[in-house]
């Protein structure tokens, strides 16, 4: 075969050289290999690079799907279980919830004009708290001492819930600071390597074109 159809292994760029001396261990780098020959190789190269691309997108997505399905939100346990919490504070949720809403409001309103109704008109011979209420003062003297370390109660619960979520925040955002350096490390890493790939494809289609040129143009 002329010099004009064949190219020297030796004389090729190093990863056409490894390529052709993988496909074929019996040459040497001083053999020649034809024009068509080299141009079936240097498609097959440019088919695995894609074929390599496209494994590695792939393995990328597989692994963001099984961190998804095997992490677990770290919102999911910041939530406390009302069955964890104790009689008392269950009890103290309560009585603050009532005490601090329109209904408590109204229903001790309509509680006091009866009181005071009922002491006041002459419904009964002998009032059992005539005026200036005594025991009534007394009742609403035990209700304050009484509703004010239920609502302390409470707000020390309401105190220990934020402190809950703000740290359940902190968490998300730490993790989410983290997880955002890892998927930019992932994409510099699979731009880099892209680089490199579309660099060797590029090579090898300038190599082509400089050899399809090489045909065509004619020969004195």
């Amino acid at each position: 075969m002329s010099n004009k159809t064949s190219t020297q292994i030796n004389q090729l760029p190093t990863y056409i050289q490894k390529a052709i001396l993988k496909q074929h261990p019996e040459l040497k780098e001083t053999d020649m290999i034809t024009s068509n020959e080299l141009l079936k190789i240097r498609l097959k190269e440019v088919e695995k690079s894609i074929q390599s691309d496209h494994r590695k997108v792939h393995k990328i997505d597989e692994e963001i799907l099984e961190s998804i399905h095997q992490q677990e939100l770290i919102t999911s346990h910041t939530t406390q279980d009302t069955k964890t919490l104790t009689l008392g504070q269950r009890a103290a949720d309560s009585i603050a919830k009532f005490g601090g809403s329109w209904r408590f409001v109204i229903t001790f309103s309509i509680i006091m004009i009866l009181w005071i109704s009922i002491n006041s008109i002459a419904l009964f011979t002998k009032p059992f708290d005539p005026y200036p209420f005594i025991l009534l003062n007394l009742v609403l003297s035990f209700l304050a001492a009484l509703q004010a370390p239920i609502i302390m109660m409470s707000q020390n619960r309401q105190e220990e819930r934020d402190r809950e979520q703000a740290m359940s925040n902190y968490k998300v955002n730490l993790k989410s600071e983290i997880e955002i350096r890892l998927l930019h490390e992932k994409m510099n890493h699979l731009i880099y390597e892209q680089m490199g790939h579309l660099m060797e494809i590029q090579d090898i289609q300038i190599e082509l074109l400089n050899q399809l040129n090489s045909k065509n143009t004619p020969q004195e």
